[in-house]
């Protein structure tokens, strides 16, 4: 009876082994090609810089050239920079799906996916990728309630085991890693916004006001969302005086019930 006993808990032990090699391994392919898909659909949408040839340059004259113009910079004045590039063809992405509104990027971090927004249909890219299809990474999207004009810009993206999409969040819980990645960029028609990270915040999906701010009717609004941002965070560097556009990218927290990670930017160009 015993052995009986052994045999049976051997087989269900085998059977659960071959189970989890198989999802394993079904998670490993499935990681794989959603990278591979992002890829392409990036390198397909990639935006190529113009190429100046050495014979089309001018004389390559050492001396500073002479001007007239007042507005010209002068010597050692360096001009203002005119912010981040647009690096994807938007109106391609939007060619391939209609839901796609932008480009979400943080440079330093694995965050470079295409941005969806359907009002109509909150968490449609949950479980979804960008042709359709189903998948358990989803697409990085913009919270129903928002639109591009908000004041605050809600992005969700999915925490994944291999550290893709919004993963990399978890990791500004550390000072040093929030100090080297401060820099936000989230790419539209209208060109590139920049937005510096000022705090980094633990929330709880259910009970957090950092998720219930999207426009501020007044300067009190304003502050209601700071207020919020403050109440969660792990780090918080508060805001410029005159900033009126924030972006907050969020991402679950398994290590908490009902657990979140948001990052909140200023904007800054």
């Amino acid at each position: 009876m015993k052995k009986g006993i052994k045999v049976i808990i051997g087989f269900v032990l085998a059977i659960a082994l071959a189970a989890s090699g198989f999802w394993l391994v079904h998670r490993f392919i499935e990681s794989k090609e959603q990278q591979a898909n992002f890829q392409e659909l990036a390198e397909s949408v990639l935006l190529e810089k113009p190429e100046v040839s050495v014979s089309s340059m001018q004389n390559l004259d050492i001396s500073p050239p002479v001007t007239d113009d007042p507005m010209a910079p002068s010597d050692g004045e360096t001009p203002e920079p005119t912010g981040p590039e647009v690096l994807h063809d938007l109106a391609a992405l939007k060619e391939k799906n209609t839901d796609c509104i932008g480009w979400i990027r943080v440079p330093g971090t694995d965050i470079d996916y295409p941005l969806m927004w359907t009002p109509n249909d909150p968490e449609h890219y949950l479980y979804l990728d960008f042709y359709g299809n189903y998948s358990d990474y989803g697409v990085p999207f913009l919270d129903h309630r928002c639109d591009l004009n908000s004041d605050n810009l809600i992005l969700y993206g999915h925490n994944m085991f291999d550290g893709t999409m919004f993963t990399d969040l978890l990791w500004y819980r550390e000072k040093d890693y929030l100090d080297s990645h401060r820099q936000i960029i989230l790419e539209t028609t209208e060109g590139a916004r920049e937005y510096r990270v000022i705090a980094v915040c633990q929330a709880n999906s259910v009970e957090s006001k950092l998720y219930r701010h999207i426009n501020f009717t007044d300067a009190a609004g304003r502050a209601e969302f700071l207020d919020a941002v403050q109440e969660d965070s792990v780090f918080y560097d508060g805001a410029s005086d005159d900033t009126e556009r924030f972006i907050t990218l969020s991402t679950c927290d398994v290590s908490r019930r009902n657990g979140r990670v948001a990052v909140v930017g200023e904007q800054i160009t």
